[in-house]
């Protein structure tokens, strides 16, 4: 998944990208409002860490945005503003989560669990769509309940499309989910689309057939046909 930090403390951002990484999440940084607009603006994120005071503005003018542009984006608020009245400005304008600095990473690491869980319906770290079940904590694939071999790179692949099943992924999409926003387009493509054969041939002699769709000229659909 990806994830934003937004916060002006060279130090915590630090202490903070170090501990999403090893989250599994790919992670941008924004030390000031106006850089931290432009990433929203071109990129789309799983969850953004937000403080409030930055040296050039509001965090809750980026929120605004966020909740009104990105409903589906995930937003902690981490601030040193631990009075209740900015609090509950945060959660009414749609803040997931509120924590106030200083506090510790084994904490933001259990409300960000918990927010994820929220977000993509995940029981006992585990997410399903159709016959496929992802262990979110041993990158670990069950067909059937049967477990599937797979490398780290399809593993991660498999993992967004799941989270993001019914929905249409460009390639683009797939190669930032794994390289980050750092990547050689025409490499970074080719890649995929070598591994999303090697899936699924994988997945083919499972007996699943027909469970990622190409979207061509576009990129990939996970479809499950359940009813949302």
């Amino acid at each position: 998944m990806r994830a934003l930090i937004v916060e002006d403390e060279p130090l915590l951002i630090e202490d903070l990208e170090e501990f999403l990484l090893e989250e599994q999440f790919n992670v941008d940084s924004a030390q000031t409002l106006s850089k931290a607009f432009d990433l929203v603006a071109a990129e789309e994120y799983d969850l953004i860490l937000l403080d409030l005071g930055l040296p050039d503005g509001d965090g809750i003018e980026l929120l605004k945005t966020i909740k009104s542009d990105h409903k589906e984006t995930a937003v902690i608020i981490i601030t040193a503003r631990g009075e209740t009245e900015d609090k509950v400005k945060g959660l009414e304008l749609g803040s997931d989560d509120y924590l106030a600095k200083p506090f510790p990473i084994a904490e933001l690491r259990a409300r960000i669990h918990a927010v994820m869980r929220r977000k993509y319906n995940i029981s006992d770290n585990q997410i399903a769509a159709g016959p496929l079940k992802l262990n979110m904590d041993h990158m670990k694939v069950l067909v059937d309940d049967k477990p599937l071999e797979v490398t780290e790179t399809e593993y991660k692949m498999m993992r967004y499309l799941v989270l993001n099943k019914n929905k249409t992924i460009t390639r683009i999409a797939l190669a930032e989910h794994i390289w980050g926003s750092k990547i050689d387009d025409r490499f970074s493509l080719d890649f995929i689309n070598s591994h999303m054969k090697n899936i699924r041939k994988k997945l083919s002699a499972a007996g699943v057939e027909n469970l990622i769709k190409t979207v061509y000229g576009v990129g990939y659909k996970l479809m499950t046909y359940e009813t949302e």
